[in-house]
């Protein structure tokens, strides 16, 4: 749901008008590799229409028009 929430933000919309991300990414997928602490893991995906990257400490960059736009 951080991720939802971040692309909202960052475009200026509404929650519900974005498209649901378990139609861009599986999210117990994405939980599996960024819970695993032997090594540094980014995962970067796009996500209506941004480019979205999250760190395994939970940092998200969302980028708008090329343009990074971060939330915690």
């Amino acid at each position: 749901m951080a991720i939802v929430e971040a692309v909202a933000a960052a475009t200026n919309e509404e929650m519900t008008d974005l498209p649901p991300l378990h139609e861009t990414i599986e999210a117990s997928a994405l939980n599996t590799l960024l819970d695993r602490q032997s090594s540094s893991v980014a995962v970067s995906f796009q996500y209506a229409g941004t480019d979205i990257s999250v760190a395994e400490d939970g940092g998200i960059e969302v980028r708008v028009d090329g343009l990074p736009r971060e939330s915690e």
